[in-house]
């Protein structure tokens, strides 16, 4: 096996995957409360070559193999007044819990809510915002909206809900799901936030800098192209070995 060609492979296979988390933050740029998506790079262990003797392999060539590792930035966004009722911006840990139309649960830290016609707090999708006890639903009568400093959810003067907050012990291992939604994996559950701060008739920007983004992109072009200059070298070198020992014979 050309060694060469194969170290090559991994590394665009790697930065394809640095193209995707360029593209998907770009896009979610005006997405508030979107949490960027980072990409690192680091070496593994790997056979890059065997050596057989019939169909038993008698040896193994270890080499280090370029691989991508996807995460979420947890850096907060800039919370900036919006004046509309249903807009709820999380400061410091926490995220909304959202009750999806199949019944499973995700998390955002997007508070660009609406009441829909059962006057229920939804997402701009028409997903549950779940309190404290469940959905949370206003009254029809209607009355003015605010929150008070523990979350209490106030319509005129009447207590309608608590708007909780979750958090999480590794919440950069959150994985995306559809919807813009966030959901946990084992071992890592939601845990109330006890005294949560939520800014009313605001929303926290996503934590994204197109500048930054742009700027990775540059670089990206320049580390691919050279991945596959390794790439064209090594194959170009493994034709000539073909074509020279096909002439010895």
């Amino acid at each position: 096996m050309n060694v060469g060609m194969y170290k090559g492979a991994a590394a665009l296979t790697a930065y394809e995957s640095w193209q995707e988390t360029i593209a998907q933050n770009l896009a979610s740029a005006a997405v508030p409360g979107y949490r960027r998506n980072e990409s690192s790079f680091s070496g593994v262990l790997a056979d890059v070559a065997k050596i057989k003797k019939g169909d038993q392999v008698t040896q193994s060539m270890p080499g280090v193999m370029p691989s991508a590792r996807r995460s979420i930035s947890m850096i907060p966004g800039t919370s900036e007044y919006t004046g509309v009722e249903t807009n709820f911006a999380v400061e410091g840990d926490g995220f909304f819990r959202i009750r999806r139309q199949d019944g499973s649960v995700g998390y955002t830290r997007d508070g660009n809510f609406r009441l829909d016609n059962a006057y229920n707090l939804v997402t701009q999708s028409g997903n549950l915002v779940e309190g404290e006890n469940g959905p949370i639903t206003f009254r029809q009568e209607g009355g003015a909206i605010y929150i008070n400093a523990d979350g209490l959810l106030i319509q005129g003067k009447q207590q309608v809900s608590k708007l909780a907050l979750f958090r999480f012990n590794d919440a950069e291992k959150l994985r995306r799901v559809g919807e813009g939604l966030l959901q946990p994996g084992e071992g890592n559950p939601a845990i109330v936030v006890e005294r949560p701060t939520i800014n009313h008739m605001s929303l926290e920007g996503s934590n994204v800098r197109p500048m930054e983004e742009m700027i990775h992109m540059i670089t990206l072009g320049r580390a691919y192209d050279a991945a596959k200059k390794v790439l064209d070298i090594s194959d170009d070198s493994a034709g000539k070995a073909i074509q020279y020992l096909g002439n010895q014979g």
